[in-house]
């Protein structure tokens, strides 16, 4: 009888904790272009932030964005502001490690400030 009531307990309160979705801020069209390790020193470098680059996670853009920020990308996900270019607005440059330039297609995406 202590035994269900437990698992009871359990239950109920497992149901009160529901996960929190991010809030989305849609922040309009940009124009997703791409970088490479071999455009900088390979591995062995820091992004403007101080972060070490992720492929198709870290993304340059101008001062527009503050670093940090998490954006989501329509069609990509979520990725960080980690660097800065020296590009106009509406451009966001996405870190795609080794993989050819050509694998990547330069495109215009919806795009939105994640807040969690």
């Amino acid at each position: 009888m202590i035994g269900k009531a437990i698992a009871a307990l359990i239950l109920s309160a497992s149901m009160m904790v529901a996960p929190v979705a991010p809030a989305m801020e849609y922040v309009g069209d940009y124009r997703v272009t791409a970088y490479a390790y071999y455009e900088g020193d390979g591995e062995n470098y820091y992004t403007a932030g101080g972060y070490t680059p992720t492929p198709y996670y870290t993304v340059a853009t101008n001062d527009e964005f503050d670093i940090g920020t998490i954006l989501y990308i329509e069609g990509i996900g979520e990725v960080q502001v980690q660097d800065r270019g020296n590009f106009d607005e509406g451009i966001i440059d996405m870190h795609i490690g080794y993989d050819p330039m050509d694998s990547f297609e330069d495109t215009t995406r919806k795009v939105y400030i994640v807040r969690y």
